[in-house]
């Protein structure tokens, strides 16, 4: 059964020994007018774990740095875990096997056992880099005037809310709540962590517009998949002045980004623009920048 929002916030003040309460800041969330102004005018990139080509190893300081540069003004999406020892580092997978040199479940590592392996990219070539911390990670999109969309990894509903509430800590720390999204995968997580974070962008799971019940608006992107495009719902999302999120990546050959590049062709970007699509999220941000340079070049000059 699911559990309502304040179940979880109790089970969250058992595990923490303490209330989880919002840090008193503006009125509503920082880049809200920002991406009202995107959904007027054009069109956002979010590159999926922050990569734009085959040599750049995921949630590296190097994809993070090189996308931002070719992609001014991106979103470049990461993943936190939390390390055995209490850090915020990036890495997508439970374990260090697949991305990097090192062996092992990051939860049951320390930082410096972490920082110790070394990344390696999609190309196979073997990196100097280590995984970045989180706060690294948010210096290097800063630098490149880049956005980071933050997952907050599915897990059990208390242990990604434990998750999300150091993220958020973090993130104040280092005061980059002006250029953040944190992505949650439940209507039940995004409510907790859209009260946990009134000043910062939550990514929020939708199928019908009925999902946006007891969420702020001008808070929410809403995330509608990465398989069948969704024009209706877009439409009424924009009615209510939400942007929509569609994804393009996933599995090599059978991700969208593919199928759209199987024929030389890969207008189709444009489409899920003219279909009411605000953030399209891809693992070839390169491809879409230049189908909708027009429209990339009109959302990059809103204020923020």
């Amino acid at each position: 059964m699911t559990r309502s929002i304040p179940s979880i916030l109790v089970v969250l003040f058992l595990l923490t020994g303490c209330a989880v309460t919002p840090v008193e800041t503006q009125t509503g969330p920082i880049l809200a007018e920002y991406f009202n102004c995107v959904r007027e005018r054009g069109v956002a990139i979010s590159a999926h774990r922050a990569q734009s080509a085959e040599d750049q190893p995921e949630n590296s300081i190097a994809a993070i740095t090189v996308t931002g540069r070719a992609i001014p003004g991106a979103i470049v999406e990461i993943d936190a875990v939390l390390t055995r020892d209490g850090q915020l580092v990036l890495m997508h997978d439970d374990t260090l096997d697949r991305t990097t040199t090192g062996e092992g479940r990051v939860a049951d590592l320390t930082l410096a056992e972490i920082k110790a392996s070394r990344l390696t990219a999609p190309n196979g070539s073997l990196t100097s880099d280590a995984p970045p911390t989180l706060a690294e990670a948010l210096e290097a999109a800063r630098s490149v005037g880049a956005i980071a969309s933050i997952d907050l990894k599915p897990a059990d509903e208390a242990a990604t809310v434990l998750l999300a509430q150091a993220v958020v800590d973090e993130v104040r720390r280092v005061g980059a709540q002006g250029r953040v999204i944190l992505i949650t995968y439940t209507p039940e997580t995004a409510r907790a962590v859209g009260a946990m974070a009134p000043e910062m962008m939550i990514s929020a799971g939708m199928n019908d517009i009925s999902d946006l019940e007891g969420l702020t608006q001008s808070q929410i992107l809403g995330w509608t998949g990465a398989r069948e495009p969704k024009p209706a719902l877009w439409a009424a999302m924009k009615s209510a002045g939400v942007e929509a999120q569609f994804g393009t990546l996933g599995l090599v050959g059978r991700r969208l980004d593919d199928v759209y590049a199987a024929d030389g062709n890969v207008s189709e970007y444009r489409t899920l623009y003219l279909q009411g699509v605000t953030v399209i999220a891809t693992d070839t941000p390169l491809a879409v920048k230049n189908v909708l340079a027009v429209e990339f070049a009109a959302a990059a000059n809103c204020p923020r």
